[in-house]
């Protein structure tokens, strides 16, 4: 994929998201680590170098799958360039990234797939979720999300690892961005807080921050949370 078809897609989500800035994606490189997909670099974002990183499997990639990967990462360069912080605040600006980004990023692009399967209810069964050579099933997604919430909670808990939590952190903004596009997001939270083995206290306060759209709301339960679970 050439940077110009890059920035013609995101011209177009700024276009049909209100998103008033007339920065471009300067640069593509195929360079992502093994294990994952895409990525803004903050640090660079902060120097105004827009480079969009990307696995070097990305052009074998499904369409669908490019779609969907490119609307979480568009996501997330359109929330650094409409964040509510002074520049200087650079520890607060990470922390959005990270949290409300997170969320927002996930849910965004699960809309996007589920917009064009379903009018009303969401059935997670029939729900197809483009993967990089096949579909799952939405269920399937939450699942594996959880499943590596659960992986990172557990390396955090037995090392204390602050890199260990703000992977679970990550994961758990993955799965609240699925999960909110259901009518019982809560019912199903309270399941996955089960698994996990956690006072849901903080996460469901944390999830209604994320609904109302605070990101000033948001960013303290992140330690809050990390504290609870020690």
């Amino acid at each position: 994929m050439t940077l110009q078809e890059v920035n013609k897609r995101w011209i177009s989500y700024k276009n049909k998201y209100g998103i008033d800035s007339p920065v471009l994606i300067d640069e593509i490189r195929y360079d992502v680590a093994e294990g994952a997909e895409s990525s803004f670099d903050v640090t660079e974002l902060f120097t105004e170098n827009y480079i969009l990183h990307l696995t070097r499997q990305f052009h074998l990639y499904r369409s669908e799958y490019i779609d969907f990967i490119l609307c979480h990462e568009f996501t997330h360069l359109a929330d650094f360039l409409t964040h509510p912080y002074s520049y200087n605040v650079v520890s607060k600006v990470y922390h959005y990234m990270n949290s409300w980004s997170e969320f927002h990023a996930s849910r965004r692009c699960l809309g996007m797939v589920l917009d064009r399967c379903f009018t009303g209810t969401i059935d997670p069964e029939k729900a197809v979720i483009p993967q990089p050579f096949k579909d799952i099933s939405l269920r399937k997604l939450i699942n594996i999300t959880l499943g590596y919430a659960g992986a990172a909670l557990e390396e955090y808990r037995h090392s204390a690892s602050s890199g260990a939590y703000h992977i679970f952190f990550r994961y758990l903004m993955y799965l609240m961005g699925y999960i909110s596009h259901f009518a019982n997001a809560k019912d199903i939270l309270g399941y996955c807080f089960s698994y996990l083995k956690v006072d849901d206290t903080h996460f469901l306060s944390l999830y209604d921050a994320l609904l109302r759209g605070e990101p000033r709301e948001i960013i303290p339960f992140f330690d809050k949370i990390m504290t609870a679970l020690k």
